[in-house]
């Protein structure tokens, strides 16, 4: 089937914006530029083009308007992307150490990780063994009905764009942090490898919660992209329990949770509850409340759903 070329630029927006960001880092660290620090760097750039894109090609347009939301992010991105993880850099390895050290011992630390691969295997092989962990995290947030209190924090949007792809209730997000840093402390896994994950992971998560017109065809087969990742937030049950990849969709189309129907979109996302609170200091609270749950686990027996408003 031929590809109409007004077509084009909702085809190639994640591969020309994602390759762009892991090019620009690859050639920074070449030209020993500190791989840390261009990671933040290509990643700032990367949230400044997508944020235009998002004006440019819009998926849905009422999806640009603010919805009491803008502040809630910034401060979810301040201190649940920011300020939590360079603590929890600090802290992580003088726990592990013991266990890295073992390990060292007994295996070699040259043998832990494969240092001698192109980055760009090493950081597929991060993916890979990266979304196992988060997989399992993710579908448990979703079907377990105390770690749903602290996940309805993510899917509390009425709306997607870039800026909420940050939007996590910090305890949870120490626990979603755990497969991504954990394994590869242990691994001693190089500090290149790590720059250009977080260069990909940054992306690809605003990406994927953005308001762009994205057609990525075969590539969400393999990727965790946002023409999946809106059913994953879509208001019903059954649609939104899928698609639980992070960056990766293999471990959903291996354990079948992929979904992806191609004959209607996206309509309402969000809870069930409508009334979830829109501020900061009240998500923070909300798992702690004695308010409805608004996804019971039991969500296939009907008499779960009596009493949940939709």
């Amino acid at each position: 089937m031929s590809l109409n070329i007004s077509d084009w630029p909702s085809r190639w927006v994640f591969p020309g914006v994602m390759g762009s960001a892991l090019a620009v880092q690859l050639y920074l660290m070449e030209l020993g530029y500190n791989p840390a620090i261009s990671a933040v760097v290509v990643s700032l750039s990367g949230l400044l083009l997508i944020a235009l894109l998002e004006r440019v090609m819009p998926y849905r347009r009422d999806w640009n308007k603010a919805d009491g939301d803008v502040k809630t992010d910034a401060l979810h991105v301040l201190i649940t992307q920011l300020i939590l993880p360079k603590t929890l850099e600090l802290v992580w390895p003088l726990l592990l150490l013991g266990i890295a050290a073992a390990l060292s011992v007994q295996f070699g630390p040259q043998n832990l990780w494969p240092h001698e691969w192109p980055i760009l295997a090493q950081v597929f092989l991060m993916l890979l063994i990266a979304e196992f962990g988060r997989y399992w995290v993710h579908r448990a947030a979703h079907e377990v009905s105390f770690l749903w209190r602290f996940h309805a924090v993510h899917h509390s949007p009425n709306r997607l764009y870039f800026f909420n792809a940050a939007r996590f209730h910090p305890l949870e997000k120490i626990v979603f942090l755990v497969p991504e840093v954990v394994p590869f402390i242990l691994l001693g896994t190089n500090v290149e490898c790590l720059a250009v994950y977080a260069v990909f992971n940054s992306i690809h998560g605003l990406m994927q919660h953005s308001n762009i017109r994205i057609n990525a065809g075969w590539l969400n087969y393999v990727f965790s992209l946002t023409e999946l990742h809106r059913w994953h937030h879509s208001q019903p049950i059954e649609e939104s329990n899928t698609n639980y990849g992070n960056n990766l969709i293999i471990w959903d189309i291996i354990f079948g949770t992929f979904f992806w129907p191609k004959d209607r979109e996206v309509t309402t996302i969000g809870l069930l509850n409508r009334e979830y609170p829109k501020g900061y200091m009240d998500q923070l609270k909300a798992p702690f409340n004695s308010q409805d749950l608004t996804k019971p686990v039991g969500y296939h027996d009907e008499t779960e759903l009596q009493g949940v408003t939709k």
